[in-house]
């Protein structure tokens, strides 16, 4: 019997809850059962199945000692994994696994099964990769293979696999599961045959997978395994796998070597009305997630904002943004897009947040067409600090970099004037002109006179509560009706997400940095600056613009 059929039943009978992005790729993989340029062969899957279930046992209470018998989901998707073939060569069609769950739902330990089952069902000399972006997350998941390892008597006998402080390893046909994270300092080298990645989303880059991907060059079956919740992370290696996955399951793009797994709510109403419907994001619930938690959670969420943004995120796979954060990711996401030259010929209002050393200095251009904010942005850095800033922030401004979102200045302090030429040059090329353009007079004074020489109108604003308040409150509600098109512009979606609204007992607000040095805000004061303007100007602009 296939446990893919038998998980696909219950969930068309109506006897598992899933959610729509699940189903979807449920019923994909069934069609192509009756795809001739597919192969599906069980044995694989189930050998693998048999063997975690006859050699490994739970490590944690209050199933210590007790046989790891799978959930149907897990065999399912094990049984998937490795039965699709490609009819032509019989190698097999997935290479990559991208499986989305809510904590406590028994991935840790589905991981570890799955590495001891490629370690001692695999030929020899296979290495297996444990990863994660940090060494303490890649030592749990390793030290929980080794404890399941030494809870089985067959599995820890000395001629079948021993432990050093390096890696665990088999004196007879050399396999090896070493551990691998973003921290380690030689990702080079490696000869990976199957890499299992946790909690993707801390990883802000792609480097950890990078390193795996590119070891397996020379296999014919290499596998990723990618489990992970949802995260705190914007526009980061898990956003950009979910982007892409999503495009895949709605036909957008076809790529039949990556199997997504995606265990996600339909809408954050249902979590609150419809208590059936956790078992969408949390496939263990009943089993290894008691009810009585999410009773007990759900009450604290209800009283506690810090409570119901983990919940949302960890429990239900919803993405969030840090905690106290002013908006949350759902308010702040808009991946609409629009080109330059459909707001050609515009006039614009400009704001711009200045900065000299470590924080970015950005320039927005605000456009209202059509009832709608078109938002362009420009992000400058000093190019001595690009590099130390990744190594220190662990933030990708060398990516950004390349993708033209920031334009570098000379040294180890921004130079203004690449400011005044961007302004200049979205005039000469789209004759998009802003009849203002405001700034914090901070730090300024030679860059205005600078604008003003050039033509500008150059708009003050100073940034205190009562000038910034209305605008921001104005802002927020344009983010949440999807008004704001900033054309998905990474580094101002991570503004918004670094942004705290601090307020006031008169309930007047704005902005400020959550409790890290290292985030940053700039594209979003630079957009509250612009809405300021426009607040001071309206009926001017409106007049123009008609």
């Amino acid at each position: 019997m296939s446990f893919l059929l038998s998980y696909i039943d219950e969930i068309e009978s109506g006897r598992i809850i899933a959610g729509n992005e699940l189903k979807s790729v449920l019923n994909g993989l069934k069609s192509d059962l009756n795809n001739p340029r597919y192969i599906y062969d069980e044995k694989p899957g189930k050998i693998r199945i048999e063997f975690i279930e006859k050699f490994c046992k739970h490590t944690k209470s209050p199933f210590n000692g007790q046989p790891f018998l799978l959930e149907l989901w897990e065999k399912a998707l094990l049984e998937c994994a490795y039965g699709f073939k490609m009819a032509e060569s019989g190698l097999r069609r997935f290479n990559e696994v991208l499986l989305l769950i809510s904590r406590k739902n028994g991935k840790t330990t589905f991981i570890a099964g799955i590495d001891l089952s490629e370690f001692f069902l695999s030929k020899g000399g296979t290495d297996i990769v444990c990863a994660s972006n940090t060494n303490d997350q890649a030592s749990i998941l390793f030290e929980e293979i080794n404890n399941m390892r030494e809870q089985s008597k067959a599995l820890r006998n000395e001629k079948r696999s021993r432990k050093n402080i390096f890696y665990i390893y088999s004196p007879r046909n050399k396999n090896k599961i070493k551990k691998l994270s973003a921290q380690s300092k030689n990702k080079d080298g490696y000869n990976i045959e199957v890499g299992c990645i946790d909690e993707i989303h801390e990883m802000t880059d792609s480097k950890v997978y990078d390193a795996i991907k590119q070891s397996q060059s020379t296999k014919q079956e290499p596998l990723i395994f990618m489990i992970t919740t949802e995260g705190t992370v914007v526009d980061g290696f898990l956003d950009k796998k979910l982007e892409y996955c999503r495009k895949m399951i709605k036909g957008e793009i076809k790529d039949e070597r990556i199997l997504p797994w995606l265990y996600t709510q339909d809408s954050i109403e249902e979590i609150f009305t419809d208590p059936s419907s956790w078992q969408k994001s949390n496939p263990s619930i009943g089993s290894i997630k008691t009810r009585s938690y999410f009773e007990d959670i759900m009450n604290k969420a209800s009283n506690d904002l810090a409570t119901r943004v983990t919940m949302l995120c960890k429990d239900f796979n919803i993405k969030q943004v840090e905690s106290g954060s002013w908006l949350s990711f759902t308010d702040l996401n808009n991946e609409e897009k629009f080109k330059l030259e459909e707001v050609r010929d515009s006039y614009a209002i400009g704001g711009v947040d200045l900065s000299s050393t470590t924080d970015l200095t950005a320039a927005i251009l605000l456009v209202i067409k059509n009832g709608k904010r078109y938002v362009i942005p420009h992000f400058f850095m000093p190019s001595d600090l690009v590099l130390k800033r990744v190594q220190e922030d662990k933030i990708p401004y060398d990516i950004w970099v390349k993708k033209g979102l920031i334009t570098l200045t000379e040294g180890n302090q921004n130079d203004f004037s690449k400011v005044t030429e961007w302004f200049v040059s979205m005039v000469r090329n789209y004759g998009i002109r802003p009849l203002w353009v405001g700034y914090d007079p901070w730090n300024s004074t030679y860059w205005v006179k600078e604008m003003e020489d050039a033509g500008f109108t150059m708009e003050k604003i100073r940034q205190g509560i009562f000038t910034m308040s209305e605008p921001m409150k104005q802002l927020e509600g344009d983010l949440k009706n999807k008004r704001v098109i900033y054309n998905n512009n990474p580094i101002l979606k991570w503004c918004f997400a670094n942004t705290q609204a601090k307020v006031d007992l008169n309930g007047n607000i704005q902005p400020s940095k959550l409790n890290s040095k290292l985030k940053r805000i700039d594209g979003c004061v630079a957009l509250i600056i612009a809405y300021a303007v426009l607040n001071r100007y309206k009926i001017d602009y409106e007049n123009m613009i008609s």
